[in-house]
């Protein structure tokens, strides 16, 4: 009877069950979490499964984060746009960061223009990659703090779609 189960699971299969089922226990320095929704299309799809860390402020422009949307009370993953420190702003659907266009192949796509943001220490700005059906983003929950967010390590789940984050 093993020998069945082995030739209808593959070792790579087994070894990523066996890792989400260690992972799904809730503790506080890391998070399974499957996406839900296709904010963050094309990189990561409904009914992905990603692994995040906690995060003690090595963030950067362009990671993706988890965060709790405290109003709803569920987990959502999104975008960093925008640093402590740099001021955000849209103009004609364009995001500007301290002025200037934000760049970047993950960027594009309108954005509903928003007001402009200051971001203190420990504060970030959140937006999903497809702008269209982002709703639970900084331009609708405001900034988040570092406290609050845990950052996507691992997409471990479809295996064809496995990837390391940064």
């Amino acid at each position: 009877m093993f020998k069945t189960i082995i030739r209808i699971f593959n070792f790579k299969t087994l070894f990523f069950i066996f890792l989400y089922l260690i992972f799904k226990r809730e503790n506080k320095s890391f998070l399974t979490y499957e996406i839900k929704e296709d904010s963050m299309l094309p990189e990561l799809m409904s009914e992905d499964y990603v692994i995040a860390l906690k995060n003690f402020g090595n963030l950067k422009r362009g990671d993706i984060v988890i965060f709790k949307n405290e109003e709803k009370g569920f987990d959502v993953v999104k975008r960093i746009i925008g640093l402590p420190g740099e001021t955000i702003s849209t103009d004609n659907g364009n995001i500007l960061v301290n002025s200037s266009p934000l760049e970047k192949d993950w960027s594009n796509g309108a954005t509903d223009d928003f007001v402009q943001i200051t971001l203190n220490e420990n504060e970030y700005f959140v937006l999903g990659d497809n702008r269209k059906l982002s709703t639970s983003d900084s331009r609708t929950l405001g900034v988040i703090n570092l406290d609050k967010i845990m950052k996507v390590k691992y997409r471990y789940w479809p295996l064809q779609r496995i990837k390391a984050y940064e």
